[in-house]
């Protein structure tokens, strides 16, 4: 199999060598998470390829919702304190590369028809409430106060969280791709890498595209296709796939400033007047249909909600795939005793690309990160099973 040319870090020369030569990692995965870390890694002066079978953001990034989660009240104070941490980042970023973003801050507003659901929202209140966490309750008429002109329907209860906030997701990995650039990431698209190994010198080679790719190191967040990449290495990653359908309409005038998310399905709009709304993107859910009866279909249940979206036209439909991990918590770790190949896969990837990204990145350079310790991928291991 044909090597790699001599402008590639041979990572068989890699370890050892003198403090003027920078350390090659791959990256496995051009999704946003992917993209974060390789953007991080150049930052902290490694030379970084990205490979992908894809053209960069064309897998479950595509597809995703885009909303920035900044607590979780279904899980643990722990681990929503890290969801925190990680919509604060967003902001981080985005003075970082000291160039706007088109996010949006106006919070979102959940209600629930009276019902199972109400109870569970109204309980889900009360542990945001207990752990401190900037949530307001609703009565029905606050969410026509805070989304002027909405219509909640029947209503059993609701919650205001202020410090939510949701994403342009084309434009904002736009801007992210372009800044890894600038660093000097080169990105290989497309290639699928068929595998990964690790000689004895802790050198790393990335077999893919006809070709053997030389690295120090190896980082492998390829959503679905982890898994694949790493079982090799005695790395357990058990996943599950969760999915929804998205419609886009055609710009619409300023409408919304804030996220809805009611029994009609999550409604949001871009900042380029784009509304994007789902139904079905859910635990379990399936989500397969990509026709424009459906889309037009899920749009109308935009209008019933804010009845100034009348005469909204569907743009497109699109499908996301997201990989979850088995337990809903990420997988952040080294996969081999030589702590070459690491592996990286999500929950909620678009709220937690920038600080994972930053933390990965701070690991994979050589410096341990406390906050990762309580989800690595031993976790899955036969033996604690």
């Amino acid at each position: 199999m044909p090597r790699q040319s001599s402008t590639w870090v041979a990572g068989a020369e890699g370890r050892g060598r003198g403090r003027g030569t920078r350390k090659h990692v791959v990256v496995v995965g051009a999704g946003i998470l992917g993209v974060s870390i390789a953007y991080q890694l150049a930052l902290g002066g490694a030379q970084v390829t990205v490979l992908d079978k894809q053209e960069p953001g064309a897998g479950c990034t595509q597809g995703a919702f885009a909303m920035i989660i900044a607590s979780l009240p279904y899980a643990s104070e722990e681990f929503s304190k890290l969801y925190g941490l990680a919509a604060g980042e967003w902001h981080a970023l985005e003075a970082q590369i000291d160039e706007p973003l088109p996010t949006q801050w106006g919070g979102v507003v959940n209600w629930a028809a009276p019902g199972p659901k109400a109870e569970e929202l109204a309980a889900q209140t009360a542990r945001l409430e207990r752990w401190g966490s900037k949530v307001q309750r609703l009565i029905e008429d606050d969410v026509g106060r805070l989304v002027p002109g909405a219509v909640p329907g029947a209503f059993g209860a609701g919650n205001f969280l202020s410090d939510w906030g949701a994403i342009d997701l084309h434009k904002t990995f736009e801007i992210l791709l372009r800044r890894a650039k600038d660093l000097g990431v080169t990105f290989r698209t497309p290639l699928e890498v068929t595998g990964i190994s690790v000689a004895n010198s802790g050198a790393a080679v990335v077999e893919g595209g006809h070709e053997a790719i030389d690295a120090d190191s190896v980082v492998v967040a390829a959503g679905a296709g982890s898994p694949d990449l790493t079982r090799h290495l005695g790395a357990r990653v058990p996943l599950r796939l969760q999915s929804g359908t998205l419609a886009y309409s055609k710009p619409m005038p300023p409408t919304l400033n804030r996220v809805l998310n009611g029994p009609s399905g999550s409604i949001r709009q871009n900042p380029d007047g784009r509304i994007v709304t789902a139904l079905d993107y859910a635990p379990g859910a399936d989500g397969h249909d990509t026709g424009e009866a459906y889309g037009r279909a899920l749009l109308a249940r935009t209008v019933q909600v804010v009845p100034a979206l009348a005469g909204i036209e569907l743009d497109k439909v699109t499908v996301g795939h997201v990989p979850i991990p088995k337990d809903s918590q990420p997988v952040t770790g080294f996969c081999d005793p030589r702590k070459t190949i690491y592996v990286a896969v999500m929950m909620s990837g678009i709220t937690m690309a920038p600080l994972m990204g930053r933390l990965i990145a701070t690991e994979v350079l050589g410096q341990p990160v406390q906050l990762l310790e309580a989800y690595r991928p031993e976790r899955f291991s036969t033996s604690k099973l």
